[in-house]
């Protein structure tokens, strides 16, 4: 029996068409009714884009979005979207924001009124008046010197030297207020300022000439004229830096006026208020008077740039002034008693006190050394105690006081 011939599925298959350009319609039935939709596409408008999935429809990377991204896709069961921040408060990405200090708690510190820091500085109070004709000015680095003698009868010209009370005037760039001043011997004028004692140096010459022993030097040994030479002897003495100022005719009317305004030109007065620094007794014809050193931390002090305040304020040089006390009394007769850092408030009139001074006294005070070695060198040693010169210390005769109590505060 013929075996019958196996034929392969393939083989039956109708042989496959190539891919046309475009996909071919499926045929219409003739009882099938026509859909308009497919059978009339509309010419003007462009074939439908396939819905791509979720996630490519999100970024719009050529098309910039008018809107945040956040707003204009919300997502249903996200929250709210965070607004955008400005690049310099936007904090970083992944990590999180440290942590602000928190501002200092000033309710306890309010609340201990006696700790909080004392900014405000309060100063001693510093202030001189006074009315005196110039004898003398000079010039020294820049700034101009005056030498006034004062009445202390309260005359404004005194002619008696026995009643005369002398000091020196500062003025500080040749000027007062701002304005440059011109001063000559003989002016009338009422100043105002503050007092401060200045350290100074004088030369071993200037102590000989007014001694009128410039020929000491022919005494010393030779090997030693060129130290003798230039010896520097220390000096103290008060000084008032003006701050005001007001020309007078003889008659005491008024010619010009420079600076801020004077308290009270009528009466010449001090006050001052200080720390006692320093005290003791000097003894004289009538008696032992009683001196003290105040330190007065007044709105003229320098501030100590070396070291610290306390309580917020700046630590500030102070300047120094001596009160003298006649027979240890006021002027109403009643007794000083005043001990060292007692606070002090004291009224009064600017006095001179000359005291006599030998050369030997002004070596020793130097404190040197090799001074002493050139002093045992000198062929007439007794006529350094024989050479004397007159010193004025400047101070306030005190005629009111006040003693401040301890323990309160300034």
């Amino acid at each position: 029996m013929p075996r019958k011939k196996v034929i392969d599925p393939e083989e039956t298959k109708p042989p496959r068409k190539k891919a046309a350009a475009k996909k071919a319609k499926p045929p219409v039935e003739e009882n099938e009714p026509v859909v308009t939709q497919a059978v009339l596409p509309m010419a003007d408008t462009p074939d439908p884009t396939p819905t791509p999935p979720p996630q490519a429809v999100l970024p719009m990377a050529d098309i910039p979005a008018p809107t945040p991204p956040q707003a204009v896709l919300p997502m249903a069961d996200a929250p709210d979207p965070i607004p955008t921040l400005p690049s310099q408060a936007a904090p970083l990405e992944n990590k999180p924001t440290p942590p602000q200090p928190a501002a200092p708690v000033l309710v306890s510190q309010i609340a201990a009124a006696d700790h909080v820091p004392q900014t405000r500085e309060q100063f001693d109070l510093n202030q001189i008046i006074a009315t005196g004709v110039i004898h003398s000015v000079w010039g020294n680095s820049g700034d101009v010197f005056a030498r006034v003698g004062l009445s202390t009868r309260d005359l404004l010209d005194e002619k008696d030297d026995t009643f005369t009370a002398y000091a020196t005037l500062r003025f500080a760039d040749g000027m007062v207020g701002g304005v440059p001043v011109t001063l000559q011997p003989g002016d009338i004028l009422t100043v105002q300022g503050y007092l401060v004692h200045r350290n100074y140096t004088e030369s071993l010459r200037k102590f000989l000439e007014d001694a009128d022993a410039i020929n000491f030097l022919d005494s010393v040994d030779p090997t030693d004229l060129p130290a003798w030479r230039t010896l520097a002897l220390e000096r103290r003495n008060g000084i008032v830096n003006v701050l005001a100022m007001t020309f007078r005719n003889p008659d005491g009317t008024a010619l010009g006026h420079f600076g801020e305004p004077i308290s009270n030109q009528e009466v010449s007065c001090s006050s001052v208020e200080g720390i006692v620094s320093r005290a003791w007794e000097y003894r004289n014809d009538q008696g032992v008077d009683l001196f003290v050193r105040l330190a007065v931390y007044d709105p003229h002090t320098p501030v100590d740039a070396k070291n610290k305040g306390n309580f917020g304020r700046p630590r500030r040089l102070a300047h120094y002034v001596t009160v003298r006390f006649p027979l240890g009394k006021t002027a109403s007769g009643a007794p000083v008693h005043i001990t060292q850092k007692t606070r002090i408030r004291v009224v009064g009139q600017l006095r001179d006190k000359a005291q006599v001074v030998t050369l030997r006294e002004v070596l020793f005070k130097t404190g040197s050394r090799a001074v002493i070695e050139m002093m045992q060198r000198v062929s007439d040693a007794e006529r350094m105690s024989e050479i004397k010169n007159q010193q004025e210390s400047l101070h306030i005769r005190a005629e009111a006081l006040v003693v401040y109590s301890a323990g309160h505060r300034r």
